[in-house]
């Protein structure tokens, strides 16, 4: 039975119920009567315009063919497709059982015809539907699993919404219900009601549902705590809806609540601001008055009292304005500027975010040709500037970037106005240089800037401006390690000094700007003369001079100078410059309102200066020294301050506690390493969590040494195994679980393992760009591709899935403990029967007992600091240097051998000789921590003496990365059943490459010692048979070339060397190995590890332990005797070929071959203390 189409109609159009329009039961056209086709049409038509999705679009198909006009082609293919009925198979299944089988099925069904459906228009709609789908799922499951995926779809399904479509008021509806789903910003949902409400007023009939449901969002808002302009919203909203419906039909009647919304608005505001609201659409004079008043506040002098009167009265001119009224979008770009000063001069935090609000808002319901389009876009382009600034945010700076060049794009009226999108562009790419750490978009914002200052005449009000654009670009670049860019930095800001008038009040700032570079040239160059520094205060106090002492900017400008006296007393020694830095600071800090978004910077200035005069004792240390600390616990607790920021404050509290309290020292270096989680999230490019691992230099040393002092010593190895190896211990985290999970849940680990390769995948294309040329007849066509966006986008949407895989993993019996770091007590049970002793720089060693009864021990290393360390290493370089160099003498080749014997010798004396005083093992693992990772531990001793004191006559001894991985890697048994061949790999020929004629002499030695073994020579080594090898082998061994892993690129760049190619940490990873036992990796630098980055095991032996080899042998430097330790290693392990090997005494193997050698050439310790065993 169907509906009465007639009743249907005109119910909707009185009542405005759009749930009973989509719940009417329609006749087909052929079964209604020809009087109500219209009607019938008519019907379709509203159900279209109700509507988001493709449903609407199938009505619209339907009010088209009734009427008689064309019907939309790419509708109806859709609608041909088998795949669109099986999704009306399933939405019908949905609505009879209502159950979450149903709604799975009923959203793959969409997901199958989204996937073939090639036309963005269609795309747009059946994302809509998927949207709503997944919320349904999410709510259905009492989880927010799909809460980022719906806002993203939604967000694309908009961008390419035209302004004319008659959905686009629908699907801003859903994307603000999919964003309060997602407890997103109340600015961003309440702009996405507004637009949408403005599209509904101007229907006629109104379309009542979207303008109540934003009155209804603004009222709860309110009265969930929130502020009064949300009351005031609402009542406008009413408003205008009533006078929508005294339009249409004569009849104010069912807005009801505009006379409590008014009364509420008079008694919360005030009863001038209620009545402005209710009557000011209706008075143009009013309105007028009103955009005058903000106007003339803009040229009032600047006090905070102006601002936010100025911020108030563009607030009330923005609300009056009804919904739908043309002069809307300049109100609230009149509105952004307000916000956007009481942020940048009054330092109010909540203004930038409500700036940004009123920009969004302005932007949606504005067309692309618009006459304030590119002030929006520009206005845009700062506010997500700012954002990326404030939080981190690679997306908010690709947005600001996108916005730029959107506004740049449109026609311009002149060379003027093209310079202002072009600088503007530029402070977008400066932004975006310095959040994503690369140095690309800084270069092209050098050459848009220079571009911006060639369009601007000598003269011009903007020359400053323009110069100061290039200024900040320039000192970008220089700032990242291009120093030479300091002289264009500080060359430019000058000419914007020079360029403008004396008594031009934006003097102030480029006076500040000027001082700002002529800074950070000084202190990044460390120049140790004080002119520079004295010439940034000269600018800084004429800054000041400028401006009165009320001005806001006081107490910004007195706490740089504080900045500035504090680097001249770090950099050059001026005492007096240090007292007169902590006086200002104190002042700024006093003048700054705790909730000023800079105050956490002002107090940082205030912590640091007490601090640096604690240190020089007197009657006031105790005191400085507490106001130090204060400072720093409040700065560190402050919701503006960013992470690394706030590890920085924590690390400086346990430097200060060092001195007073070592038990406290400890607390803080804990509450540092709690927060490192944060700052290396999986969902951050390699390059950003490498620059975050790099901020940890030093941690672990001082972890060590705070627990020494506090006799903490447990506790001090459980925060170790924390802030050491960080990323490594991630991988090995994931890659344990995963071989645990393969076991017990193999879905899962495939599910996690897919997950792992597409991050590295990822990683691979984030923080590169491309240069294509292709020659065709010619003619030379180039084009470039930068990936970076979409690969971050990327890693961020597999870093979520990968958090709930984990999450996942850990409600399953087992696995509570997935990526958890474990305690000291599980630690040493796994490891019992196995020393472990962690060496620091910092003149300390834990030892690990065998016998987990016994308790950890600290050996005190008197003679060894991290200066002496450092020194060694240094001395151990050249010395290597030496001996590769062809061009180096006889003599000098020798001299650098004893160079080397000197460093043994150190070390037996400072560290390895009382450490084996104290530990009676014959059997230990070497844990070094920071710059003790760089020396040769386990060839350590006093060599031309026959004396026994050396570490290779006292212990076998091996390297772990950590005492976790070393756990792990006992835990796990070793299998029964393992091969025992190898994969043998030998490449003594690559273009490009020293020949390396031994590689194939040794890989067929070995596999005469290891018969039934694979053997791959030269162009034989190809990945895919070293792939397959290494899961049939329990062995690998390659003879090759290596180069270096580092951290400064991607670890892709090091690698095996083969003859086509290399073989990379990537494919190591990738394996996933269960039953590997031994990797020998005969070539050079193997198993050092990276300068810039001590704790994190980059190393190619470190990726091979971590694709699950229990054991790996590496090589520290370059050697020439590669071939004959293999040899000897496998005929120690197989008895000359005469047994299986026995990889659990490959340690022992090497050791033995190590002594011999040492034996038979002593004078030549780099023959002999290269080669090291990692693992078990």
């Amino acid at each position: 039975m169907y509906d009465n189409v007639r009743l249907v109609v005109e119910d909707f159009v009185y009542n405005g119920d759009v749930g009973a329009l989509l719940a009417a039961r329609l006749p087909p056209p052929q079964q209604c009567p020809a009087h109500l086709l219209p009607e019938l049409a008519l019907a379709h038509w509203h159900r279209f315009q109700a509507q988001s999705g493709f449903a609407g679009l199938a009505d619209r198909e339907i009010a088209a063919a009734i009427a008689g006009t064309p019907g939309d082609l790419a509708v109806a293919s859709v609608i041909a497709m088998p795949q669109y009925r099986a999704l009306a198979e399933a939405r019908e299944q949905f609505q009879l059982y209502q159950d979450r089988d149903s709604l799975v099925l009923f959203a793959n069904a969409c997901t199958a015809v989204m996937n073939v459906v090639d036309d963005e228009r269609m795309t747009a709609a059946l994302t809509a539907d998927h949207a709503t789908l997944l919320l349904l799922l999410d709510e259905h499951d009492g989880t927010d699993t799909y809460r980022e995926t719906v806002v993203n779809g939604l967000n694309w399904t908009i961008a390419h919404t035209p302004r004319g479509d008659p959905q686009r008021a629908r699907r801003l509806v859903d994307r603000a219900r999919a964003q309060a789903n997602a407890g997103l910003s109340p600015g961003k949902i309440v702009a996405d009601y507004r637009a949408a409400a403005q599209l509904a007023l101007r229907e006629r009939p109104v379309w009542r549902d979207v303008v109540l449901e934003l009155a209804q969002y603004e009222c709860d808002l309110y009265t969930g705590g929130g502020a009064s302009i949300h009351l005031a919203g609402a009542l406008v909203t009413c408003r205008d809806l009533a006078d929508a419906l005294e339009r249409d039909f004569g009849d104010t009647a069912e807005v009801a609540a505009l006379a409590q919304l008014e009364r509420e608005v008079s008694r919360e505001i005030g009863p001038d601001i209620a009545q402005f609201l209710m009557t000011c659409h209706r008075d143009p004079r009013a309105l007028q008055a009103q955009y005058d008043l903000v106007e003339s506040l803009r040229h009032q002098p600047v006090t905070r009292d102006v601002l936010v009167r100025r911020r108030d009265e563009a607030w009330v001119l923005a609300v009056g304005l009804p919904l739908d009224h043309d002069a809307r979008p300049a109100a609230l770009l009149s509105l952004y500027y307000a916000h956007d000063d009481l942020w940048e001069i009054g330092g109010d935090t909540e203004a930038i975010t409500l700036a940004y609000d009123a920009i969004t808002e302005a932007l949606l319901i504005t067309s692309p040709d618009h006459a304030l389009r590119a002030q929006l876009l520009r206005a845009l382009a700062h506010c997500a500037s700012t954002a990326a600034m404030r939080t981190g945010s690679r997306d908010e700076a690709a947005l600001a970037v996108d916005a730029a060049r959107a506004a740049l794009n449109l026609p311009a009226a002149d060379d003027d106005q093209r310079a202002l999108r072009l600088s503007a562009l530029a402070d977008a790419l400066i932004t975006q240089c310095r959040i994503g750490a690369d140095p690309a978009p800084g270069r092209e914002a050098v050459t848009v800037a220079e571009q911006a200052l060639a369009l601007t005449p000598p003269g011009d009000s903007n020359l400053p401006l323009r110069w100061s654009s290039l200024s900040r670009a320039a000192e970008q670049l220089a700032e990242d390690g291009d120093h030479a860019m300091f002289t264009t930095a500080v060359d430019a800001a000058a000419s914007a000094v020079s360029t403008i008038a004396t008594d031009d009040v934006r003097r102030v700032g480029l006076l500040y700007n000027y001082a700002a570079v002529v800074q950070t040239r000084a202190v990044s160059t460390d120049a140790t003369y004080a002119e520079p520094f004295h010439e940034a205060e000269r600018a800084y106090r004429a800054a000041l001079a400028l401006v009165g002492p009320d001005h806001p900017d006081v107490p910004r400008i007195e706490s740089t100078i504080a900045d500035v006296l504090y680097h001249r007393y770090r950099q050059c020694g001026d005492l007096g410059a240090l007292d007169n830095s902590l006086a200002l600071a104190e002042k700024a800090v006093g003048q700054t309102p705790r909730d000023h978004h800079w105050w956490p910077l002002r107090a940082f200035a205030l912590a640091r200066s007490a601090q640096a005069l604690a240190t020089f004792g007197g009657p006031d240390a105790d005191r400085l020294r507490e106001l130090a600390i204060t400072y720093y616990r409040a700065v560190s607790g402050h919701p503006a301050t960013r992470t690394q920021h706030r590890m920085i404050c924590e690390q400086a509290q346990a430097a200060i506690s060092a001195e007073t309290n070592p038990a406290t020292w400890l607390d803080a270096q804990e509450r540092v390493i709690t927060a490192i989680p944060a700052t290396i999230s999986r969902a951050l490019s390699w390059v950003h969590r490498v620059a975050a691992a790099r901020q940890l230099h030093g941690l672990a040393d001082r972890v060590v040494d705070a627990g020494v002092r506090s006799g903490q010593l447990d506790r001090a190895l459980e925060l170790v195994e924390r802030c050491r190896g960080v990323l490594f211990g991630d991988a090995w985290g994931i890659r344990r679980g995963w071989a645990r999970l393969r076991r017990a849940h193999p879905s899962l680990a495939e599910q996690l393992s897919e997950v792992e390769r597409e991050l590295a995948e990822a990683d691979g294309y984030a923080d590169l760009t491309f240069h294509i040329e292709v020659e065709f007849n010619g003619r030379v066509s180039s084009r470039d591709w930068d990936p970076r966006p979409q690969a971050l986008e990327q890693i961020r949407q597999l870093s979520m899935r990968r958090d709930r895989l984990i999450a996942h993993a850990r409600t399953l019996p087992g696995f509570e403990d997935l990526l958890v770091p474990p305690n000291l007590e599980v630690l040493r049970t796994h490891t019992a029967g196995h020393t472990v002793v962690i060496v620091s720089a910092q003149g300390s060693a834990l030892v690990v007992p065998a016998d987990r009864r016994e308790p950890v021990q600290a050996v005190p290393l008197q003679q060894i600091s991290e200066s002496t360390a450092h020194a060694q290493v240094g001395r151990l370089r050249a010395a290597l240097a030496d001996v590769k160099d062809p061009a180096c003498s006889f003599d000098r080749r020798e001299q650098a051998q004893l160079e080397v014997h000197a460093v043994l010798e150190w070390l037996w004396n400072t560290t390895a000789g009382p450490v084996l005083e104290r530990v009676t093992a014959t059997r230990l693992w070497w844990c070094p921590i920071g710059i003790m990772a760089q020396l040769p531990l386990h060839a350590a001793g006093r060599h031309r003496e026959d004396a026994g004191q050396t570490v290779f006559d006292r212990a076998v001894c091996s390297y772990t990365p950590s005492l976790t991985a070393l756990a792990d890697t006992l835990s796990t048994p070793r299998p029964h059943h393992a091969r025992h061949t190898a994969l043998i790999v030998g490449v003594g020929e690559r273009n490009g490459a020293p020949v390396l004629p031994s590689a194939c002499a040794e890989a067929e030695a070995v596999a005469g010692l290891l018969p039934g073994s694979t053997v791959l020579i030269d162009a034989a080594a190809d990945f895919d048979a070293i792939k397959q090898g290494l899961h049939e082998h329990a062995i690998a061994h390659f003879a090759c070339h290596a180069r270096a892993v580092s951290s400064a690129q991607h670890p892709d760049q090091g690698g095996l060397v083969l003859s086509d190619g290399m073989f990379v940490p990537s494919f190591v990873h990738d394996l996933r190995t269960t039953g590997a036992q031994l990797a020998f990796l005969s070539a050079c630098d193997t198993a050092g590890p990276d300068p810039a980055l001590l704790d994190e095991p980059l190393s190619l032996a470190s990726a091979f332990h971590l694709a699950g080899f229990r054991g790996v042998i590496g090589t520290l430097w370059h050697t020439a005797d590669s071939s004959h330790t293999a040899e000897a290693v496998y005929a120690a392990l197989t008895d000359h070929g005469t047994r299986p090997p026995d990889t659990a005494e490959a340690a022992a193997a090497l050791t033995a071959t190590l002594r011999s050698m040492r034996n038979a050439f002593p004078a030549v310790p780099t023959r002999w203390a290269a080669h090291i065993h990692v693992g078990d």
